[in-house]
């Protein structure tokens, strides 16, 4: 059996600024609230998308997998935690909760800077 909780969650706590962070499609970066830029790899990037998409919400592990063909699972742990130590590079820290089992929640304010192309399901 299993417990499942809601998928919504609270905003992190705000810092002095505001938190909300910008994805820059076309550029391949992700910019912090103080206006650091990270740069993207193909799968980070994917994971930034997908993450848009769910704000404040669960993106579940299964749907990243299938976002990213030719990656398992186990990669999936991988990327996010390159995309953790690239921001933390930066002298921040990723507003991205782990939901054990399940997820990743990004917990600030995310949005994009041009509207991504539409993405297509991945063959099953």
């Amino acid at each position: 059996m299993s417990l499942r909780r809601s998928a919504s969650f609270p905003a992190a706590k705000p810092s002095a600024g505001a938190q909300l962070w910008e994805l820059r499609y076309q550029a391949w970066v992700l910019v912090t609230p103080a206006g650091a830029i990270v740069h993207l790899s193909a799968a980070e990037r994917i994971c930034m998308l997908g993450l848009l998409a769910h704000p404040r919400r669960e993106l579940t592990r299964a749907a990243l997998v299938q976002s990213l063909p030719g990656l398992g699972a186990g990669a999936i742990n991988v990327v996010i935690s390159r995309l953790r130590r690239k921001v933390g590079e930066t002298g921040e820290v990723l507003p991205l909760r782990t939901v054990h089992g399940m997820g990743y929640v990004f917990l600030a304010g995310l949005r994009s800077d041009t509207a991504p192309p539409q993405a297509t399901p991945a063959a099953g």
